[in-house]
C-alpha cells in the first residue's frame, strides 16, 4: 500500500507586485517576481492559470504559479535566493477599468498602478 503524505509541487497564487493599464483601459500588464530562468533559459517557476473577476466596483486579477523544480517529497528541500526576477502577464478586462481599484487575488490588496 502506497500513502501521499504532502505531495509538493501545487500551484499557489503568486502576489503581483505592480500593474499598468493600456490606453483603452481595458489591457492590463501585471508584473510578478519569480526566481531566474536557468541557464537553460526554462523558469522553475511556471505559471499554470490566470484569473480576473470584474465587478462595478472593482476588479480581482491573479497569476497562479507551481515551483517545477520543487522536489516531490516533503523532507527534501530546494534553496532558492534569487526571486526578484520580473514577469509581465496581460489581462484582458470586458469593461474599461474607468477608476476601479486593481486588487490581488493572492493578498486581497490593492495592486500598485504604474
Amino acid at each position: 500500500m502506497l500513502l501521499a503524505a504532502g505531495c509538493a509541487r501545487q500551484a499557489d497564487w503568486y502576489p503581483i507586485e505592480s500593474a499598468e493599464a493600456g490606453p483603452d483601459g481595458r489591457t492590463i500588464t501585471a508584473t510578478i517576481l519569480t526566481g531566474k530562468p536557468g541557464s537553460d533559459g526554462k523558469f522553475c517557476d511556471e505559471v499554470t492559470g490566470t484569473m480576473v473577476s470584474e465587478t462595478g466596483d472593482r476588479v480581482v486579477l491573479g497569476v497562479e504559479v507551481r515551483d517545477v523544480c520543487e522536489p516531490l517529497l516533503p523532507w527534501e528541500k530546494r534553496i532558492s535566493s534569487n526571486m526578484g526576477y520580473a514577469r509581465e502577464y496581460q489581462f484582458h478586462l470586458d469593461s474599461p477599468l474607468a477608476g476601479r481599484p486593481l486588487m490581488d487575488r493572492a493578498t486581497d490588496q490593492r495592486i500598485p498602478m504604474l
